[in-house]
């Protein structure tokens, strides 16, 4: 198991990075809700200068509004399929990496069905309408939630139909394509921010919850899980570097006030 966030500031890692990337249910959000700590976070790191991007598997839809009106400098959105982020001048700057064709939506929509009847309780996801290029099954959000073993099953549905699948801490997230988090916020913090890959190893932390954020912390050695992570030990193959000691908002709270620390900014 990963240790938790490193006490002394002066040594930590923590101190030269340049973008904090955060997935949102279970990282920002407290039982479900968003709470105002969470906004003020994000502000006050870009107030010392760090960008914040918020990386979900949430759709399109919700996407543009974050985009809009949080504080944050872009936003990965559907697990990878998209980008936004507010051009110079206020408008919308959107980059579909990936997009469902008709056909891929009939099949997906035919695939959603099979996985909720093999999964009684599940239910398609309440923000499906607002998805561009992937479905969700709800299997914690609006139903009652069910053990993880059974978003494995929903998964193996999709995976069996030939779609790519990823569990989170409320959704199975089913796309055709071999997006995903860590690709498109790869590109995006090069293209977008000047970040080159070789930057990004030491200058960029990614704070998630669940299985679906493993690319992440895959890839980019200052990551962080907060405690909740442990719930999915059996499901996780690649995990972060750290932990925090506190659970969804608290523990991306923990995080940030680690970061504002290390810098030296009260």
């Amino acid at each position: 198991m990963p240790p938790h966030l490193p006490d002394d500031p002066t040594a930590s890692p923590l101190a030269g990075i340049r973008a904090l990337l955060f997935d949102l249910d279970g990282t920002v959000t407290r039982k479900g809700r968003l709470p105002a700590a969470s906004l003020a976070a994000l502000e006050a790191l870009q107030g010392c200068g760090v960008l914040t991007i918020a990386v979900t598997g949430r759709p399109a839809g919700w996407c543009d509004l974050i985009a809009r009106w949080w504080p944050v400098d872009a936003v990965v959105g559907e697990n990878g399929a998209l980008t936004l982020m507010l051009g110079p001048d206020g408008s919308m700057l959107r980059d579909d990496v990936a997009a469902a064709s008709p056909d891929d939506r009939a099949r997906l929509e035919g695939l959603m069905q099979s996985a909720c009847d093999a999964v009684p309780g599940s239910a398609p996801a309440q923000d499906n309408d607002w998805r561009c290029c992937d479905v969700a099954l709800d299997f914690a959000e609006a139903v009652p939630a069910l053990p993880l073993a059974a978003a494995e099953r929903a998964a193996a549905v999709f995976r069996e139909g030939g779609a790519t699948a990823k569990i989170s801490s409320i959704h199975v997230n089913a796309w055709f394509g071999d997006h995903n988090k860590r690709s498109t916020s790869v590109r995006l913090l090069e293209q977008a921010f000047g970040l080159s890959p070789a930057d990004q190893r030491d200058q960029v932390v990614f704070v998630g919850d669940s299985p679906n954020d493993e690319p992440m912390f895959a890839h980019f050695p200052i990551s962080v899980g907060v405690a909740g992570l442990t719930r999915f030990a059996d499901q996780v193959s690649h995990w972060p570097a750290w932990l925090t000691q506190a659970d969804e908002a608290d523990g991306f709270l923990e995080l940030v006030a680690a970061v504002r620390a290390a810098k030296g900014v009260a």
